[in-house]
C-alpha cells in the first residue's frame, strides 16, 4: 500500500521488481531534455496523450498514486520509468498550467483560492482563540504549486533524529545528502561536497533579492549569528544561522516538483494523469487493497491496482481516507458508522506543522541586538508560547519572497 524510499544506497527503491531501475534512468526525458521537440510542441504531445488515455480509462492499472504533490509526483515519475507497468496517477485539483502557478511572484493569489484545501485550524487558546488557516494545494503539484518556492532539505539534527527513531542509518543526514546532491541541479556557486548539477529539480540562489536581505544578515553577524553562503550546506549542520533562501525558480517561473518530476513522462502511455478527480476510500479483499473509489466527471468510479496504491494525499486527507476506508482507532470508526478493516491507533491523530512567521520593517524601537536578546530571554521563561521552528528552516521574507533564512536546533524568530 505504500512505496518504500530507501535511500541506505543512494537509490529509491520501490517494493516490487518491476520498477527497480536505477534513479534517473531516461530522466532526461521531455521538454528541453531530450525530446528534440520546443517546449510547446511537447507541451501538445502531452495533451493529446493525456486526451486519449482519459477517454479511455482502465478498470485495473498496475499502480494507483493517489494525490500529484511533491511525495505522489516523485513516485509516479519512477514508477512511469519502467514501460512494463502502467500507472493512474489522481489529483481532486485542476491544470497548474495557470499564472497564478507558472509565475512565481504570483505564489500568494493561490491562497484561499480554489487551488488551496483551505483547511482552518480549530481556534486555539494559545493564539488569543485564532484560528490559523492551514494552506495545502489542491492543484497539479499540490504545495510546490502554491508555495514560496523555498528549497529546504532539513537540519542534520533532524535527519539523524529520525535515523535514530527508526532504527536505520538510511534515514541519517550524511545518507539522505547523497540523495539531495543527485537530485538537484544547482545553478549557484559549486559546492560539490553538498550540492549536485544534473538532477531533475532546478535549484538556485535567489534571483535579485530586495536589499533588506543583505542588510538583515549583517545585522546577523553583527549581534553574532553566523552567515552562510546558502541554506542548504554548511549551513544544515550547524547551530544555528542566517543565509539568503534557495529557490525553484527559473527565469521567474515556478519548477515545481509536479513540473520537474512528472510534465516530461506525460507523453509515455503509460501513464495516465487524472485531474478533478476525489479519492473518497480504498477498496479491499479481506484485508488487502485492491483499488480505489473515486469521484470523477459527476459519477463515483471503482479503479483496481494490480500491484499497489499510494497514498500520498498530504497530512490532512491521507489519513482522511484511510478512516473513510475503515482503517484507524475502532472507536471513533464505529462512532462514524464506519465498517472497521483494520483497527490502527494513530491515524488521524499527531498532526505537526512548522511555524511561519512575518516581519515587517518598523521604526521607533529598541535595536535589533537588544530584540534579539529579550526575545531569548521570553523564550527560556516561556518555551512553549514563542514562534520558531526547531531544528528546521526559518524564513524571513522581507519586502520580497526571497530573502533571508535562518536555521538550526536554535533558529529563532525576530521581529524587526
Amino acid at each position: 500500500m505504500s512505496t518504500e524510499i530507501n535511500p541506505t544506497r543512494g537509490e529509491e527503491k520501490m517494493t516490487h521488481s518491476k520498477t527497480e531501475a536505477p534513479f534517473g534512468q531516461g530522466q532526461n526525458v521531455g521538454p528541453a531534455f531530450g525530446s528534440g521537440l520546443p517546449a510547446a510542441d511537447f507541451a501538445q504531445r502531452v495533451r493529446l496523450n493525456q486526451q486519449k488515455l482519459r477517454s479511455d480509462l482502465k478498470p485495473q492499472y498496475d499502480f494507483i498514486v493517489c494525490g500529484s504533490g511533491s511525495s505522489g509526483s516523485v513516485v509516479a515519475r519512477r514508477l512511469a520509468e519502467n514501460p512494463n507497468v502502467s500507472v493512474l496517477l489522481l489529483e481532486a485539483g485542476g491544470d497548474d498550467d495557470v499564472p497564478s502557478v507558472m509565475d512565481a511572484d504570483k505564489w500568494p493569489t493561490n491562497l484561499g483560492s480554489e487551488r488551496d484545501w483551505n483547511f482552518q485550524a480549530q481556534p486555539n487558546s494559545h493564539l488569543n482563540g485564532r484560528s490559523v488557516p492551514l494552506s495545502m494545494g489542491k492543484v497539479l503539484g499540490g504545495g510546490s504549486s502554491i508555495n514560496v518556492m523555498t528549497w529546504a532539505r532539513g537540519h542534520q539534527s533532524d535527519w539523524d533524529f529520525f535515523a535514530s527513531e527508526a532504527g536505520d542509518p538510511a534515514w541519517s543526514y550524511a545518507s539522505v545528502l547523497q540523495i539531495y546532491r543527485r537530485i538537484e541541479d544547482w545553478h549557484g556557486a559549486p559546492d560539490p561536497a553538498y550540492r549536485g548539477t544534473g538532477g531533475p529539480v532546478f535549484v538556485q540562489p535567489a534571483p535579485d533579492p530586495n536589499p533588506i536581505a543583505p542588510a538583515m544578515l549583517e545585522g546577523a553577524r553583527s549581534v553574532g549569528i553566523p552567515t552562510f553562503e546558502n541554506q542548504n550546506g554548511r549551513m544544515m549542520e550547524g547551530e544555528g544561522g542566517a543565509s539568503i533562501i534557495d529557490v525553484c525558480v527559473r527565469d521567474g517561473k515556478r519548477q515545481s516538483v509536479f513540473r520537474s518530476y512528472t510534465f516530461p513522462y506525460m507523453d509515455r502511455p503509460n501513464l495516465t494523469v487524472l485531474t478533478h478527480t476525489l479519492v473518497t476510500r480504498l477498496m479491499f479483499d479481506g484485508k488487502q487493497v485492491t483499488g480505489v473509489e473515486m469521484f470523477y466527471d459527476g459519477k463515483t468510479h471503482r479503479v483496481g491496482a494490480g500491484l499497489e496504491v499510494v497514498l500520498s494525499l498530504g497530512a490532512i486527507q491521507t489519513p482522511k481516507v484511510l478512516m473513510q476506508s475503515g482503517i484507524g482507532d475502532q472507536a471513533a470508526l464505529q462512532r462514524l458508522g464506519i465498517p472497521v478493516v483494520q483497527h490502527l491507533l494513530g491515524v488521524g491523530q499527531n498532526f505537526q506543522d512548522h511555524v511561519a512567521f512575518l516581519c515587517r520593517p518598523s521604526s521607533g524601537r529598541a535595536p535589533l541586538g537588544e530584540r534579539v536578546r529579550t526575545y531569548r530571554r521570553a523564550r527560556r521563561k516561556f518555551p512553549c508560547r514563542a514562534p520558531r521552528m526547531p531544528h528546521g528552516l526559518a524564513c524571513l521574507s522581507v519586502g520580497g519572497p526571497y530573502s533571508v533564512a535562518s536555521s538550526g536546533p536554535k533558529a529563532e524568530a525576530v521581529s524587526v
